[in-house]
């Protein structure tokens, strides 16, 4: 399988080979330990982590010419790789005990790929939890967003990172998101709804803004941005809920919130 290798014995090279500048009878194994041992190797395998579990590297391709976005912590999974015998568990517990993991620099410095933004989303709204029918058209969102589940561009896959955003993918992970978060009748909003009622009687605007962004976060979007939203729910009125009419305003109002907090850049990343 493209996953292993077999030695046969018949079909051996035995004499002298001469691989990354080292010289002698190689099998498998041994061209394995020598990939390993490479500083190169440690490089690569430490920013793919960093990249998936931190903050967005560059693309693959220009890490050759584009330095890693925080060498220090670079260097220390690298540390990691060589003393443990190039053990990737151990660079994993370097990494999630260390300070750059927990860093506010790096909290939402990841955008959201787009399987991220339709199964994320998914899950708040409370749809589409179990197979049911429609299921098949929301599994095709992320193809519209240039993730084509299963059928990468390349063997090399997809550039990550800010890459997934584009004039036209943004435009479908707007639609996508706000859609479905500004139903009001899916039960995951339903849900968001009720605990926004909780937070009081007549929630101020601030305090209104703040559930939803920590219900479906949580977020923290730009001082800009949140003027904006609670400039529009103070000229709405007061958020009462009291009875089944102001319920209903009060609902309303929620979807539209939600749909605008969809729309914003920080809704992107992650």
């Amino acid at each position: 399988t493209p996953f292993e290798f077999r030695f046969d014995p018949a079909d051996h090279d035995y004499g002298e080979k001469t691989f990354l500048g080292e010289t002698g009878n190689w099998d498998g194994g041994d061209i394995v330990d020598i990939i390993c041992k490479q500083p190169a190797t440690a490089r690569f395998v430490a920013r793919k982590l960093y990249d998936f579990f931190v903050a967005d590297e560059p693309p693959v391709p220009s890490w050759r010419l584009a330095e890693p976005r925080d060498m220090d912590a670079i260097k220390q999974l690298e540390k990691a790789y060589f003393d443990s015998g190039y053990e990737i568990t151990a660079m994993l517990t370097v990494l999630f005990n260390a300070a750059f993991f927990k860093d506010e620099a790096v909290r939402f410095a990841k955008v959201k790929s787009p399987a991220d933004v339709v199964i994320g989303t998914m899950r708040m709204v409370g749809d589409h939890l179990e197979p049911k029918p429609g299921l098949f058209f929301v599994a095709m969102e992320p193809k519209y967003m240039g993730l084509d589940l299963m059928n990468p561009p390349t063997v090399e896959g997809w550039h990550m990172g800010r890459e997934w955003i584009n004039s036209g993918s943004l435009i479908d992970r707007i639609n996508f998101a706000s859609s479905m978060l500004g139903n009001t009748e899916l039960p995951g909003v339903k849900n968001i709804i009720d605990r926004l009622m909780a937070i009081g009687d007549v929630p101020s605007s601030e305090q209104f803004l703040n559930g939803c962004l920590d219900l479906v976060g949580p977020m923290d979007l730009a001082q800009e941005t949140r003027s904006q939203l609670t400039d529009h729910l103070d000229a709405g009125g007061a958020l009462k809920h009291s009875n089944a009419a102001e319920q209903g305003e009060f609902s309303r109002r929620a979807g539209e919130t939600l749909q605008m907090i969809a729309t914003t850049s920080e809704f992107q990343f992650g």
